[in-house]
């Protein structure tokens, strides 16, 4: 009994002097992010369906990122805080947190993993064929037609499928999934009397 207690009061104190500010909060958590990502990675699964919950892994990181930078906003000011301070210190907190992710995110793609996008481009490529044929048998399309847009599929492939447009996705997207979470957060901080301050 004492030892889970010294535990617990360990874990709270850690905590608590380990999210002082915005940024201390962000970097904790995109930090985990980045093990989370290094870790599907060593183990092989960081194609398929663990694409997608990496990104449920990371909108849940998003979400506490924006907690505890409101909550421990609110737990540095001696007197309680208005909806716009809320708001503020949950958006700080997010596009931090969404600025070091999208860094974590293009040093992965492009030194760690680099064949991932080279893999992407395959499986997109693969179906190229069998659409300029059915762009052959619908004749709605001359051959010249069909050549340069077969060209320009895959000039686009090279784009779209690269470490840089793919962490700015990213960035773009936590930073609006951010800034909605936390006025989310902000108004029901507001409101709810356990976390009022």
């Amino acid at each position: 009994m004492n030892y889970e207690f010294s535990i617990l009061l360990i874990l709270h104190s850690t905590f608590n002097n380990m999210f002082k500010n915005p940024f201390q909060v962000a970097i904790t958590f995109a930090i985990i992010a980045l093990i989370v990502k290094l870790a599907a990675f060593s183990m092989g699964i960081q194609h398929g369906e663990m694409e997608k919950y990496i990104f449920y892994i990371y909108i849940l990181l998003l979400l506490l990122t924006v907690f505890m930078g409101i909550r421990s906003n609110k737990i540095m000011n001696e007197a309680s805080t208005s909806l716009g301070q809320d708001f503020k210190s949950g958006a700080r907190s997010a596009s931090i947190f969404a600025i070091l992710v999208t860094t974590i995110t293009y040093l992965y793609y492009s030194n760690i993993d680099p064949e991932f996008f080279i893999i992407k481009k395959a499986d997109y490529l693969v179906t190229l064929p069998n659409k300029i044929n059915l762009a052959i048998q619908g004749g709605e399309m001359t051959i010249e037609q069909i050549k340069v847009k077969a060209i320009g599929d895959i000039q686009s492939t090279n784009i779209i499928f690269s470490p840089y447009l793919h962490s700015m996705a990213t960035m773009f997207g936590l930073v609006f999934i951010g800034l909605f979470q936390s006025i989310v957060f902000a108004f029901l901080m507001k409101k709810s009397a356990g976390l009022k301050k």
